[in-house]
């Protein structure tokens, strides 16, 4: 029987072989919200299940910090994560305790590394894009569906979804239109086990080529001091932040965030909203016939995907919620799929409806300074691939069961999702 003493929302195999724990966190939501999570292997944690209690953490950084933690692990994982990051402040020269890139970042410096980068993922920026986008999305629709034709089903999240966000963030690193197709391949080299070595080599094979593509592109920008160029790469190396020029190891660590979590999030929205429209025909047929719901149909596959999973946080100070006091020092975890179906927030929260009234989801994480940057780009992207593949998705049905892993339980991650034409 499900109790408070028997859940489990930190077996990543559960994630992978039973999908998102729901029960547990509705049971956690209903008599627990902030509940002190103490499991064998895992430094204990205080859970994070309702949308008003991670609303309020996360506009709150000065007693939250990210600058410790911002994931979940076991203690053999952190131990892991900590050698690495060992190794690659020893690399590149800086002390392993300074934040390298955004999301490890605590105001003020947050903010005035975030500011430097604004101006490439604010609306206006994206709306200039949106038109190529929508071109390029045509085009990877009608070479999918001839895959689909020519060998009887294809991969939506390989080969369809896995395209365009690493085009898009090349397209704001500056990246070379020669070098992108590179740059990709080498992407879906990390999640591709089709060469015969283990998944271990492939992944760190694939990673150690994309790094050294992007050392190669930051030390040229910072050899230049940016040349007055408007890409993301180019404005950290031009600017200063405390008076100083950034150091390598932040130009490098943030490039790389960008590409892998930009790359990510945006592809498994991506899949995870086809799914959602082949599962619920009705909704695809509404869609199908009135392109006014489209921006609807966006917010709820973001609310419905909820693809980030969850992000940790360091009290620094003793503060109260939900009327349980947490320590400074502790670890507070907050699970975005659970407030993103938090029924006091979202009405019939496990109904798929695209015509939703719109409410404020947790789909890009922590709001407040830490909400994603890239939210507008991954908006961008999902409004021009659902524009051409709507029309063409009622020929098209689930071929088999998708396959969904969930690493360190932070992120779904689409590793099968194939589809053929209706009825074969």
């Amino acid at each position: 029987m499900l109790s408070l003493d028997t859940i489990d929302i930190t077996d990543e195999q559960k994630y992978a072989e039973q999908g998102y724990p729901w029960r547990e966190w509705d049971l956690l939501r209903r008599e627990a919200p902030v509940f002190w999570y103490r499991r064998p292997g895992f430094e204990p944690f205080w859970a994070l299940t309702r949308h008003k209690d991670m609303a309020w953490v996360s506009r709150h950084p000065e007693l939250f910090s990210s600058s410790q933690r911002v994931s979940l692990n076991s203690f053999d994982v952190a131990d892991m994560f900590a050698r690495d990051r060992e190794q690659r402040a020893a690399l590149l020269g800086h002390d392993p305790a300074e934040a390298q890139s955004l999301t490890w970042m605590d105001p003020p410096v947050h903010h005035q590394v975030r500011q430097l980068m604004s101006p490439a993922f604010m609306p206006k920026a994206m709306a200039a894009l949106e038109e190529r986008f929508n071109a390029e999305a045509a085009v990877l629709v009608t070479e999918f569906l001839g895959l689909v034709d020519e060998r009887g089903s294809a991969d939506v999240a390989n080969q369809l979804a896995a395209k365009m966000p690493v085009t898009a963030i090349c397209e704001l690193l500056g990246v070379p239109a020669e070098d992108r197709e590179k740059l990709y391949l080498w992407t879906v080299g990390t999640m591709s086990r089709s060469d015969g070595t283990s998944a271990q080599d492939t992944f760190m094979r694939n990673v150690g080529e994309i790094m050294g593509y992007l050392t190669a592109l930051v030390q040229q920008r910072m050899a230049d001091g940016g040349s007055g160029g408007t890409d993301v790469v180019s404005r950290l190396a031009a600017a200063t932040v405390r008076d100083r020029k950034l150091p390598l190891s932040t130009l490098l660590n943030q490039t790389s965030e960008l590409l892998f979590a930009g790359n990510g999030s945006t592809r498994n929205v991506i899949a995870g909203g086809i799914r959602a429209l082949l599962e619920h025909p009705g909704e695809l047929r509404k869609l199908a016939e009135d392109p006014g719901l489209l921006d609807g149909a966006v917010e709820e596959i973001l609310r419905w995907t909820s693809v980030a999973i969850h992000m940790a946080r360091t009290c620094v100070q003793d503060t109260e919620i939900g009327g349980r006091l947490i320590r400074a020092g502790e670890t507070v975890a907050m699970f975005f799929p659970s407030a993103n179906r938090d029924e006091d927030v979202f009405e019939d929260p496990y109904r798929f409806d695209i015509t939703r009234p719109r409410r404020t989801h947790f789909a890009f994480g922590a709001h407040g300074a830490h909400f994603c940057l890239g939210s507008n780009l991954a908006k961008v992207q999902l409004r021009a691939l659902l524009r051409a593949v709507v029309p063409v998705l009622p020929s098209l049905e689930l071929d088999g069961e998708p396959t969904v892993v969930a690493p360190y339980f932070a992120l779904a991650e689409y590793q099968r999702l194939r589809v053929r034409r209706s009825g074969r």
